[in-house]
């Protein structure tokens, strides 16, 4: 179910009353296992199976690379847990992906095999919870985490832990497992009211921002072909607005929620289009997701320690990322244009280092915000091949900006989601503003009485200029 439903009100208000009853009791950890697969299980009882099958060739895999005397032994478990995992995350999500590109190619050289394309449903936030369990196996292997879970339930629980299952953040076992075995916390009063207001901020991203520009970006998208270049240039800055809005929110309500029954989540974003550069836009989008390539791919295959191993490893790593977001050529294209700006970049940082330009006081704050402005700008235009439901849409768009007709007769075409996304935009920026700058720290100092009144000024403005049409979260199709 989404966070946005009512049917999750509902949801989270019966499971706040058991939590309330069972915190301190044993049954808890049952109690959460059941809540978190009734919550998964909401969109389609099947997908439970999965998860479940899943869960317990990890568990079992990973008792025997951790009980296991020889480092053979220990690598051929590993090797079954990796198998399974990416087998069921071929077949779901990439299978018809890999099938029509070969008939494709084959239909190039003249061979005609037909269609050979399966029905498949596929699994909401299958690519979340495959990754949090490789990253338990793969932990085991090398000593990250020193002992396995022995208890199928407690494991059960970390894997399907209900705020983070669908969209993450993709918790390591290391970190979510100790509290899972602990139970929740007994944390004081400003702790939890923090990770509500971090749940109201989550839900005014959502609400007040994506789904405003929402209405904007989809119209774009559906009919590329009536609309002007003006029209495209503010659609695209939209979806910039929108993904943001609906990932790093859906990411503070999980991480809120979380908190307030005792949990503590890593960060997933952090203020990502106030980067300076592509190395640090990724430093601070999804967080949790490339820390995971990182640790998990680019590093083992060699990460920086040459020149050319750099290259290799930003490309393969940039390509799987784009891969791990969709079974769509457009996310490729999008993956290998991120992977080309880190490595163009990276040749600039050496030009400079041969011929370093000091800046200082206003100079380097001028500075500073032309390169937020520039990648900014960037990022916003490589978004269009991850929207675009395939390449023809994308070079549609892009046809009809390169044609520059950037006239107004089209300009008040949503006028009133426009006038909302521009209102709660800015409100977003000023935010994360205060923050980029240290504000977080003053914040958190003011009293709770204070905090209160601007939590519930946001949720007024969240009433009078957010969207109710019940949008579903970007991330739920990956």
């Amino acid at each position: 179910m989404s966070f946005t439903s009512l049917n999750f009100l509902l949801f989270i208000t019966v499971f706040s009353a058991g939590f309330l009853a069972l915190a301190r009791t044993r049954v808890f950890t049952p109690f959460l296992l059941v809540a978190s697969y009734i919550f998964y299980g909401y969109w389609d009882y099947r997908f439970c199976g999965l998860l479940a099958l899943s869960t317990m060739i990890d568990f079992y895999c990973g008792l025997k690379i951790a009980d296991s005397p020889d480092r053979r032994t220990k690598k051929l478990y590993l090797f079954i847990s990796l198998g399974a995992n990416l087998g069921m995350l071929f077949f779901f999500k990439y299978f018809n992906f890999f099938v029509d590109s070969a008939e494709v190619a084959l239909a190039g050289l003249g061979i005609e095999i037909g269609q050979r394309t399966l029905s498949i449903l596929l699994p909401v936030g299958i690519s979340f919870y495959t990754f949090q369990n490789l990253s338990y196996g793969i932990d085991l292997y090398t000593g990250e985490v020193k002992e396995p879970e022995r208890s199928l339930m407690r494991y059960a629980t970390f894997v399907a832990f209900f705020p983070q299952l669908v969209a993450g953040p993709i918790v390591r076992a290391r970190d979510l497992l100790p509290q899972i075995q602990q139970g929740p916390r007994d944390i004081p009063f400003p702790e939890r009211f923090a990770g509500l207001e971090k749940v109201i901020w989550g839900y005014f991203l959502k609400i007040g921002l994506a789904d405003n520009a929402a209405v904007v970006v989809d119209a774009r998208f559906h009919q590329p072909e009536f609309f002007n270049a003006l029209q495209h240039v503010i659609g695209l800055v939209c979806f910039s607005l929108q993904i943001y809005g609906d990932f790093a929110g859906y990411s503070l309500i999980a991480i809120g929620l979380a908190q307030i029954f005792g949990y503590k989540m890593c960060d997933n974003f952090a203020r990502p289009y106030f980067a300076t550069g592509m190395r640090d836009f990724w430093r601070r989008w999804h967080i949790s997701l490339s820390t995971w390539f990182r640790d998990y791919l680019y590093v083992p295959m060699g990460g920086s320690r040459t020149r050319w191993l750099r290259i290799r490893n930003v490309v393969i790593t940039m390509l799987v990322s784009g891969l791990w977001h969709g079974a769509n050529w457009t996310f490729v294209v999008w993956g290998a244009l991120h992977g080309g700006l880190m490595l163009a970049e990276d040749g600039i940082r050496r030009l400079a280092a041969v011929s370093p330009v000091k800046l200082s006081g206003p100079a380097l704050a001028a500075g500073r915000l032309v390169m937020v402005g520039l990648v900014f700008i960037v990022v916003t235009l490589t978004w269009l091949p991850f929207r675009a439901d395939n390449l023809h849409t994308v070079h549609t768009i892009l046809s009809i900006i390169a044609a520059g007709d950037f006239g107004l007769s089209q300009g008040n075409q949503q006028a009133s989601s426009l006038l909302r996304v521009a209102i709660t935009g800015l409100i977003v920026l000023m935010v994360d503003a205060l923050i980029e700058r240290g504000g977080a720290r003053r914040y958190a100092g003011v009293n709770v009485v204070a905090r209160s009144m601007a939590c519930s000024a946001l949720i007024l403005v969240m009433l009078l200029f957010g969207s109710f049409a019940n949008h579903a979260f970007i991330y739920f199709q990956f």
